[in-house]
């Protein structure tokens, strides 16, 4: 089990030391940084800064799959700011010898009835352009979540064919196409090699139809087939780590007693232990 990783998204104001430290005692190998300085690294790092980070990732054994920026680009003046932020990410990335930047495309909304402007596509294919091009200096590469305008495997096959940079992959936020109603089968087919990276989340949809978020739960308690998904990645040759993204941070509903990263990230890896013996009779191992 050497592709299981955690986001920090829920290390919130805690040490490096200490997500090191929980991330060695669940038993992942991996770790996908959230950049700001609550997370314990920051663009803003000195070169001294950096290289002890990764010291002390590689004294843990551990590795560093991406850093997960707050980068959004929808296509409007706001962009070069934000172009002007992820080329400091892709520095940082490289310095502590991660594989790619998280971004984010176009407007963030909970509801259906909630109106968001609409998006400037052209100009979101030259931002992202420009990011990849920036992140190629650094020999990393842009990863796009699977979110908002662009959280389904219809909307991202056009994006990169559109975007044409072979440096351009996507994180694939495995409840985020089923709030689209695509099928995972469907994404997994659309998007292929480009999958560099998953985010496994759990949940249910909500009881008002006019919520595109679903109501999350801990893995496997919900309704999203996050075994089946696992499955038919690893038939289409996913090599990359499973993270499980675990987003206190944000959602209300796991705000809530029993639901802090030292408990909820070894169920996980339980979890994820049991779908792993399940590939393995089938020739596969994460």
């Amino acid at each position: 089990m050497t592709r299981l990783a955690f986001s920090t998204l829920p290390c919130d104001g805690w040490s490096l030391e200490d997500m090191i430290q929980l991330a060695k005692k669940c038993g992942f190998s991996t770790m996908e940084l959230r950049e700001g300085t609550n997370w314990g690294i920051s663009a803003e790092m000195n070169t001294q800064e950096r290289q002890l980070t990764v010291q002390k990732f590689e004294e843990a054994e551990l590795r560093i799959s991406n850093i997960g920026s707050s980068v959004c680009f929808t296509g409007y003046a706001g962009d070069q700011e934000q172009l002007n932020q992820f080329q400091k990410v892709a520095s940082l990335a490289s310095d502590l010898k991660a594989s790619g930047v998280r971004i984010f495309l176009g407007y963030f909304r909970n509801r259906r009835d909630h109106s968001v402007p609409a998006i400037n596509y052209p100009q979101i294919v030259k931002s992202v352009q420009e990011a990849c091009d920036y992140a190629g200096a650094y020999n990393v590469q842009v990863w796009v979540e699977t979110h908002n305008e662009f959280a389904t495997g219809r909307s991202l096959k056009k994006l990169l064919e559109d975007v044409d940079r072979s440096n351009c992959a996507v994180i694939y936020d495995i409840i985020h196409p089923l709030e689209e109603d695509e099928l995972p089968l469907d994404t997994i087919a659309l998007l292929g090699s480009k999958l560099a990276h998953v985010h496994i989340k759990d949940g249910t949809p909500f009881d008002d139809p006019l919520e595109l978020s679903w109501k999350y739960t801990k893995v496997g308690e919900g309704q999203v087939p996050v075994k089946t998904i696992i499955q038919q990645l690893e038939l289409a040759g996913y090599k990359g780590c499973y993270s499980l993204e675990w987003e206190t941070k944000w959602r209300k509903e796991l705000q809530i007693p029993g639901m802090s990263p030292d408990i909820v990230f070894p169920l996980y890896i339980a979890f994820m232990r049991d779908a792993c013996q399940s590939l393995k009779k089938r020739g596969n191992d994460l």
